[in-house]
């Protein structure tokens, strides 16, 4: 079917709430080039799609190509943006989709490297380990499975936990906040953790100065973000097994994680200091946000960064097993996409894998804490995050540490998992809706309350916000939330009762709830739900419904390991060689994750592992 010659402007869609621009030329028979003009696509997800994708339709002539791995969505809208336009052009798209697939590349030659350092994994921690060990001078390979590197941390807001208490005192505090301390610091003692009891009682100290000041400042210290992440993690599973974050670790990144982001800083990554950020469940705003958009900005500078000072960065490569000589882990098997195979002999072996949060089927064999989680259920992570880390740990005898404690995102896609398609604002702007437009549960509480809360009330939900509102949403333009309203997968109407309408509710029922949640705002209390903080009122046209439904999105357990990153096995002693730090690691966030808390850990404990195998290879060297 002969097409007209021209070039076509499509748009394509891409991760989370993004939208593409594409120029197609074609010719009468020909794709002639293929221009993706990716500036609202979410940065570090999908770069290898364009590095990639458009080269390989216009030298095979066919629409029949393989996905890039961990960038799903937006490859088939690349291929669907192409499709698009052959359709415009005249031509038959669906024969273009039928024809041959590209043949396969032909497995190179066997590799070998020798080095000081290996990192197995190449998301925040690795890249933070592989920097560290850098600038100790020592010489580094990072293996990653996928063709890009980035991980889950280029799918993560970009907001950073650390209590920085002289610059959060320039903000002022939301209402309820104080409350919210005083709540927390009157828990009765025997309530805490013996371990935990000198440091709350220090907070409560802290707590009664501050309200007894009258100060009207964004109060933190690192003894409250300890303290929340410890209360925040306690939890008891089906089987009335209670588990909290070990003293030791929780300490240690509370401790070290502003020391993380000046790091950072020291390294390039600019941070926005005029605005202090909480994700959803973060119980406190105390989120370090970069400049740049989303987890990228870790990755872009952090990539860059260990390129150029030397490191060997393989991808497409992924760890097979460890290599061991005696009692000591030695270095690492891999292997190509192509099947050749890759080993790295080296002194210090560094797992920085993430966890399993895209490996449904060890979802299901682990979880003790819900009752049920269905097959179907989507996830917020890479398709690269399936335990491969803790495989390779059990391998040589690692012990394992909460692992049946999943985490739930309650607000995700309900198709997708993602996190930023729609309007997603900080918590204290949320007015969570059920399906009858009833409010249903404290929205500024965790992340496994609001999930079990949605799971109870059916569950799929929406978030309302109006036009005030929709300012504070992150990562978000208006391009793009036009093109999800005519997409139907956002709402928006200049009434509530039109908005109502939309999404299947009774108006009367939607405006009443409104009409509650500002008079909340206004008095600075929730008598229904207990909110406990509260910043912009729902009444300036237009109206926004964002539908959402919890998917899988952290797992708290994982190798065992101590403060210094050394991974240990089942008779408690230290696997010499081995270190793992971020989500492959357990024993931090125990039964649930504080948001904002996993860049935090990540970064700390990134560098932790760095330090460890620098000072041991001075001891064993």
């Amino acid at each position: 079917m002969a097409m007209k010659p021209g070039t076509y402007d499509v748009k394509a869609k891409g991760h989370g709430s993004s939208y593409m621009s594409m120029q197609v030329k074609l010719s009468e028979d020909k794709i002639e080039n293929i221009n993706v003009n990716a500036s609202g696509e979410t940065r570090g997800v999908a770069d290898e799609v364009f590095n990639r994708l458009p080269k390989l339709i216009v030298d095979n002539q066919t629409l029949n190509v393989d996905a890039v791995s961990g960038a799903t969505i937006s490859s088939h809208g690349v291929i669907d943006g192409v499709a698009e336009a052959i359709t415009e052009a005249g031509g038959d798209a669906e024969e273009w989709k039928k024809r041959a697939k590209p043949s396969k590349a032909h497995a190179t030659k066997d590799e070998e490297y020798t080095t000081d350092v290996v990192v197995i994994g190449a998301g925040g921690a690795g890249l933070a380990a592989a920097a560290r060990s850098i600038q100790h001078g020592r010489k580094v390979v990072v293996l990653e499975k996928f063709p890009q590197i980035g991980g889950n941390t280029t799918r993560a807001g970009g907001s950073m936990n650390e209590a920085e208490p002289e610059w959060q005192k320039k903000f002022k505090a939301l209402a309820g906040e104080k409350e919210d301390l005083e709540k927390l610091a009157a828990t009765p003692i025997e309530k805490i953790d013996p371990e935990y009891r000198s440091d709350f009682e220090a907070l409560q100290k802290q707590i009664k100065e501050y309200v007894d000041s009258g100060a009207n400042y964004l109060f933190d210290s690192k003894l409250l973000h300890e303290i929340q992440t410890y209360v925040g993690g306690k939890r008891t599973d089906l089987n009335g097994h209670e588990i909290h974050g070990t003293y030791a670790l929780v300490k240690e990144l509370v401790d070290n994680a502003l020391d993380s982001v000046n790091w950072l800083k020291e390294l390039g990554v600019k941070f926005d200091d005029s605005q202090v950020t909480m994700p959803v469940g973060a119980l406190w705003r105390r989120g370090h946000k970069p400049v740049e958009p989303m987890g990228y900005a870790y990755i872009h500078v952090l990539g860059d960064w260990v390129k150029d000072h030397g490191a060997t960065v393989l991808t497409e490569t992924r760890a097979k097993h460890l290599l061991v000589d005696g009692d000591k882990v030695v270095g690492v098997v891999a292997e190509k996409s192509d099947g050749s195979k890759v080993t790295v002999h080296a002194k210090s072996v560094i797992l920085t894998s993430g966890g399993f949060g895209a490996n449904m089927k060890m979802v299901q064999k682990y979880n003790t804490y819900w009752k049920h989680i269905d097959s179907d259920m989507p996830t917020t992570n890479s398709p690269a995050i399936t335990g491969d880390g803790i495989g390779l740990g059990k391998e040589v005898g690692a012990d394992l540490v909460g692992m049946g404690f999943i985490q739930l995102m309650p607000v995700s896609d309900p198709k997708t998992g993602e996190l930023f398609t729609g309007l997603q604002t900080p918590p204290e702007n949320y007015i969570m809706v059920n399906k009858e437009g009833k409010r249903f549960v404290n929205e500024f509480a965790e992340r496994d309350t609001l999930a079990k809360a949605a799971i109870a009330n059916g569950g799929l939900f929406y978030l309302i916000a109006d036009d005030k509102i929709k300012a504070t949403a992150y990562n978000t333009t208006q391009e793009s939330i036009d093109a999800q309203v005519k997409a139907g997968t956002l709402f928006r109407a200049n009434t509530l009762a039109d908005l109502a309408k939309q999404i299947g509710m009774k108006p009367e029922v939607l405006e009443d709830t409104i009409k509650k949640y500002n008079s909340y705002v206004d008095a600075g209390e929730d008598p229904e739900f207990g909110k406990s903080a509260f910043n912009l009122k729902c009444e300036a046209a237009p109206f926004y419904a964002t539908p959402r439904k919890p998917a899988i999105h952290h797992t708290m357990g994982g190798l065992r390991i101590d403060t210094k990153a050394r991974v240990i096995n089942k008779d408690g002693a230290v696997i010499k060689g081995l270190y793992a730090a971020g989500e492959v690691a357990g024993g931090i966030h125990a039964g649930n994750r504080l948001g904002g808390n996993s860049l935090a850990d990540i970064f700390t404990f990134g560098r932790i592992a760095a330090n460890t195998a620098f000072a041991e290879k001075i001891i064993n060297y």
